[in-house]
């Protein structure tokens, strides 16, 4: 068989399986991380049938790796991640050492070498990119605050295991070796970092520009693909991440005007290369292995899940970044993923890690893998009890902070949330004369618009004690403009249980939310498709006389 219909032939059997699984986890409600998962270990070495060839798969796997940080770079700017650079920066540093501190730890019970407990914690401490990522995205969360933060964490902890791989195999050079390799990869990653972005502010924009003018969409997606891997190869030509260099281009053009285009170009191969990737770990499984193991095998999951938990909530509970946002971070981090198997194969040639522990990682981390989706699901219950103990919630969220002079407050305007949406509408409130209160979490932002006259809470909306100091049983209309419709949700009946007469006008991020916002007691639902559509069908009715007979959108 040639090489060409050889490859052919394993994507399109991998495609083919992974459509079923993935019919069937949906079917059962289960994400379809499951069911690729499972498709995986039916075509892998380890059961009989078709066998795939788990380099190939696993090569196209990366792309997606890439295509999928290229698209989240797209749509984060860098304004939003200067946000949380701080629990980016310290928190996951905090995070990585307290994991691998715990890894020894384990090590030592069980007579460890200490150089198996440092591969082991490192391996642990190394959360999952594509596994975090995909589940935000398909909860529509990839811009709510935890998600941000996620985000943030998760390319510092690339950078970390490009560190990690580089130094623990060279552990037993000395420390003076050590220290050199450290240093020389910072610098590097620095000097790669600041060259990406300097020179593709002056670049990228006309480039874009220019091949736009060429009024083709085939050049531009080429365009938008060969930045996205051209960095990515780079990154990797100088020892760091492919995830890393693709982020770096995303991030480049989320400042032009094209970035929703590009967007809107890449996501359906980014879906595709990131199935193939949950089909590659699935070949990893060996059945049999994890049956004739399994109480090893959950027992060094659930330390993992719960090692990984306990140290993400200890790294960033100094930042105070609310109850909800810290269980959806700590519970979203239980996994590993991509760069711990790199380790891990790190470990094994470095003659650190046996092949017997090997193998129950990798079949411990599809455990973790499987449950992360379910640990979304229970993190906004887990969050709503441990408010509810007082001393819990006290270290959690910081107390309102009213920004600027502070005034008699009465028939004003609330606005929740001074995004993209929610500063037009205060803004445009403000025009039309009535007095605005901006409620907002970000404290860079809220200096700026208490600066220019307005008065400002800042503080997570979604508390009371934040909300209260907006004094919504005064106000005359309350607009909700969050990303996070959980956010959002817990505002609108905050609102409403004040207030029972005030209109409450909230941003809904999709059509199956605006009903569930509407029985916690607001007005109206916004969804960004359906407000469009009206302005088209005014238009429409200005330009062709029509305006009986064309209605509005059902609000």
């Amino acid at each position: 068989m040639s090489q060409e219909l050889h490859l052919i032939l394993n994507v399109a059997v991998a495609v083919a399986i992974a459509l079923i699984g993935g019919l069937i986890a949906h079917a059962l409600r289960q994400s379809v991380i499951v069911g690729y998962l499972l498709a995986g270990v039916i075509i892998g070495p380890f059961t009989p049938g078709f066998v795939g060839d788990r380099e190939q798969i696993a090569a196209l796997a990366e792309v997606g790796v890439i295509f999928l940080m290229f698209a989240l770079g797209i749509e984060f700017s860098l304004k939003e991640l200067a946000q949380v650079r701080a629990v980016a920066l310290v928190g996951t540093g905090i995070q990585v050492l307290l994991t691998i501190v715990a890894g020894v730890a384990m090590g030592a019970l069980l007579g460890w070498p200490l150089a198996q407990g440092l591969f082991f914690g490192g391996i642990v401490a190394i959360s999952s990119t594509m596994v975090i990522l995909k589940t935000l995205l398909d909860r529509g969360e990839g811009t709510t605050r935890h998600g941000r933060v996620l985000l943030g964490m998760l390319v510092v902890q690339d950078l970390v295991a490009v560190l990690l791989v580089v130094l623990l195999p060279r552990l037993a050079l000395g420390g003076e070796a050590v220290l050199a390799d450290l240093a020389w990869t910072l610098v590097t990653a620095a000097g790669f970092v600041g060259a990406t972005l300097f020179l593709g502010a002056r670049v990228v924009p006309r480039l874009m520009a220019r091949v736009e003018r060429l009024r083709s969409p085939e050049l531009f997606l080429l365009t938008a693909v060969a930045l996205a891997l051209g960095t990515a190869t780079a990154s990797a030509l100088l020892g760091l991440s492919t995830a890393l260099g693709a982020f770096l281009a995303g991030l480049l053009l989320s400042e032009t005007e094209f970035d929703h285009r590009v967007v809107a170009e890449v996501v359906p191969m980014r879906n595709l290369f990131a199935t193939l990737f949950f089909v590659s770990v699935g070949m990893l499984i060996d059945p049999a292995s994890v049956v004739a193991n399994l109480p090893l095998v959950i027992g060094i999951a659930a330390f993992i899940m719960l090692v990984k938990a306990l140290a993400t909530a200890a790294a960033i509970l100094p930042f105070r970044l609310g109850g909800k946002t810290t269980a959806f971070v700590s519970l979203g981090m239980i996994q590993i993923g991509e760069f711990s198997y790199v380790l891990a194969r790190a470990g094994r040639e470095a003659e650190a890690i046996p092949e017997s522990l090997n193998s129950l990682i990798l079949s411990s981390s599809v455990l973790t893998i499987l449950l992360t989706p379910g640990a979304f699901h229970v993190a906004p219950g887990l969050a709503r009890r441990l408010e509810r103990l007082p001393w819990v919630r006290g270290l959690l969220a910081a107390p309102a902070t009213v920004v600027g002079e502070q005034r008699a407050l009465g028939g004003h305007g609330i606005v929740v949330g001074y995004g993209r949406v929610g500063s037009r509408v205060a803004a445009g409130l403000r025009r039309a004369g009535l007095p605005v209160v901006v409620v907002e979490e970000n404290l860079h932002a809220a200096q700026g618009l208490a600066a220019a006259g307005v008065q400002v809470v800042s503080g997570d909306a979604s508390y009371p004690g934040v909300l209260g100091a907006a004094h919504p049983e005064q106000a005359r209309l309350v607009v909700v403009a969050l990303p996070d419709v959980g956010a959002t949700r817990a505002v609108v009946q905050d609102v409403r249980r004040r207030n029972p007469e005030v209109p409450i006008l909230a941003w809904a991020a999709r059509e199956e939310d605006k009903e569930p916002l509407k029985r916690l007691g607001a007005t109206g639902a916004i969804v960004p498709e359906q407000a469009g559509a009206a302005l088209l069908l005014e238009e429409s009715a200005r330009l062709l006389g029509l305006d009986a007979a064309l209605p509005a959108p059902n609000p």
